[in-house]
């Protein structure tokens, strides 16, 4: 493990006095379905003013591991961060460093055991070539990872009885007959100690060397294990509404879970050849229906249509989460598709982040952005000039929209924050590309509109650097969001699109508290009587270290006190303090000189600050 940093300082400076031509139009990317890259096409984006200046974060990130295979899912991004009770984490990735063919191609995974993460692996955790891995809680303290195997189209699934440690038991699920393969699976664990396992998956295209499956090309199927993979009590089961009755077929990484309420289960899919909806059952996977979020009039291609024009929808990248009091959220990007001569292209490098909820209608099929923006459903763009530095000049192709690959998390107060990869306007990489960003913004339980986007890589250290595939642990730990991603100096992915020359990319880890959303100085936006934490003194402080917490009213107020991995180092309970100005010392002289987080709670809420010691 390492902390990440920046190529050499006099390349950034060569870079930055690049100049820059400012253009208005943004590559439109097409490509087969499931089929290497076309030429591209140009489209003339909106011109539209930014939702707001971004705000600044907190260096807490470090290295996990790497590859030279880079690219983690088609479209959706899969669970590949685990977050356990106890603070530590598990993270896996699809790993592979022999190119061009990357038979190493596996597993990468790494555990941090509430100090440190374990050095960056060097090899797959499998003895087999697989892709695609998610992970899950299960059996009380162990783990599960499910991945799909090259070659023979089957599904991998790996267990162990205790998470971080010990050897892994390896079994495979063989394709129903009838299909030839399956493959691009996702999985979520459910019930008091996570015994219970859930994949939704599909069988193998006819593009990628699979045959029809009950009259569709790539079905998308269930499964259960109620025992943590051992056996399968629910097998290659095709849900209500997703027959050939509605579609002519899906494709891989099209689909998404949300975190499981008890008994209720539920995912999201949706892309350019089939609608966009979300499927939930009550009874733990036994019944279903289907809640429809967008129709597609071209989900049912009528035999001998050669050709239609473009059309929008879903790009296939999703998130869904369901809120404390039962509102299901849902966010994707805008994607498309085209038929021309015969053949499906979908459409990427369109412009938006749409937003939805299960309280919201049907959205329309044209996924206007200002009629979007104007009902609360934009969560993001990117907005072209019209400043010279403020320019789109190229963007690399992902298969989906410029701001897309979302995430979602609900904390303890209902707060949703929401997280994905966008298209940058500032400096271009030397081949001028467009670099991607990670972006946040928060939508607190009461206030009627969302705050702010962050770009959580504006400083100067990651401005020249590309952020994708990000992953965002399900729950949050005191306080804080846990992220992975994959990051590199050089934009866009070989794999998606071979114009882009094999290159080495970071997986890094990062943490962000929750804080860093909150206007400077004051507590959690929500509250209806405000708070504020100021600013330890002296900072750094060799052995004790004071702020003020100021508040309205008599109120609890707590004190957790963390090193930059998250580990708890102390505790402070004040009580009920009186309404005012209350002073707060901490004793630093024992810790170790270095970086930490003090966290504040009054009454139930919290803000956390940056202290040094040292």
């Amino acid at each position: 493990m390492k902390t990440l940093s920046i190529a050499a300082i006099i390349m950034i400076m060569g870079i930055m006095t690049m100049g820059q031509s400012r253009i208005s139009t943004a590559v439109e990317s097409r490509v087969r379905q499931n089929a290497p890259a076309v030429p591209a096409d140009d489209m003339v984006l909106p011109l539209r003013v930014s939702s707001g200046a971004p705000l600044s974060k907190p260096a807490m990130e470090v290295q996990i591991g790497g590859s030279r295979y880079d690219m983690q899912t088609n479209q959706a991004i899969s669970n590949r961060i685990c977050l356990f009770p106890d603070g530590t984490l598990s993270a896996v990735w699809t790993q592979g460093f022999t190119d061009p063919s990357f038979p190493d191609r596996g597993t990468g995974y790494n555990y941090f055991n509430g100090t440190a993460w374990l050095p960056d692996p060097a090899s797959r955790i499998e003895n087999l070539r697989t892709g695609w891995p998610c992970i899950a809680p299960v059996n009380g303290n162990g783990e599960i990872i499910i991945c799909h195997r090259s070659g023979t189209a089957e599904i991998v699934v790996e267990t162990r009885p205790v998470k971080g440690t010990g050897n892994w038991t390896t079994s495979s699920i063989l394709p129903p007959a009838g299909a030839s393969g399956l493959g691009w699976p996702r999985m979520i664990t459910s019930g008091p100690t996570n015994s219970f396992v859930h994949m939704i998956l599909i069988t193998t295209p006819t593009a990628s060397g699979g045959t029809a499956y009950q009259g569709l090309d790539a079905a998308l199927l269930y499964y259960r294990s109620p025992d943590g993979g051992v056996t399968w009590n629910k097998q290659a089961v095709l849900l209500p509404q997703l027959t050939s009755a509605d579609y002519d077929g899906f494709a891989g990484d099209v689909y998404a879970w949300g975190t499981p309420h008890g008994n209720t289960i539920y995912f999201a899919a949706g892309a350019p050849y089939s609608d966009t909806f979300i499927m939930k059952s009550n009874d733990n996977g036994n019944t279903w229906t289907k809640i429809p979020v967008l129709s597609n009039a071209n989900k049912k291609i009528a035999a001998g249509i050669t050709d239609l024009p473009p059309w929008k929808s879903a790009d296939g990248s999703m998130a869904v989460e369901m809120g404390h009091t039962g509102i299901i959220h849902l966010a994707f990007g805008v994607g498309g598709g085209v038929v021309t001569g015969g053949t499906k292209y979908i459409t990427g490098n369109l412009n938006g982040l749409v937003y939805w909820n299960t309280t919201m209608p049907m959205l329309k099929d044209s996924l206007d952005l200002d009629t979007l923006d104007a009902h609360g459903q934009l969560l993001a763009y990117v907005s072209n000039g019209p400043n010279p530095w403020d320019t789109l000049v190229d963007v690399p192709f992902y298969r989906v929209a410029m701001t897309s690959f979302p995430q979602i998390t609900i904390d303890q107060f209902n707060d949703i924050y929401f997280l994905w990869s966008g298209v940058t306007t500032e400096n271009p990489s030397p081949e001028n590309f467009n670099y991607r960003h990670l972006f946040a913004r928060p939508c607190y339980h009461n206030h009627a509109t969302m705050s702010p986007p962050l770009d959580l890589e504006e400083d100067f250290i990651h401005v020249f650097q590309e952020f994708v595939y990000p992953a965002m642990a399900k729950k949050t730990w005191l306080y804080n969001l846990q992220i992975i991603y994959q990051s590199s100096s050089q934009p866009g992915s070989n794999i998606a699109s071979t114009s882009i020359p094999v290159h080495d990319v970071t997986i890094g880890f990062l943490t962000v508290p929750e804080s860093v959303f909150y206007p400077v100085g004051t507590g959690h936006p929500a509250l209806t009587e405000p708070f504020t934490v100021s600013q330890s003194f002296p900072n750094p402080a060799r052995e004790f270290a004071g702020f003020d917490v100021t508040t309205q009213s008599p109120s609890g107020i707590s004190v957790i006190v963390c090193n930059m991995f998250g580990e708890k180092i102390m505790t402070l309970d004040k009580g009920i303090l009186p309404a005012g100005k209350n002073k707060i010392t901490l004793d630093v002289s024992r810790l170790t000189p270095g970086i930490y987080f003090y966290t504040v709670t009054v009454d139930g809420h919290s803000v956390t600050h940056k202290m040094i010691a040292g």
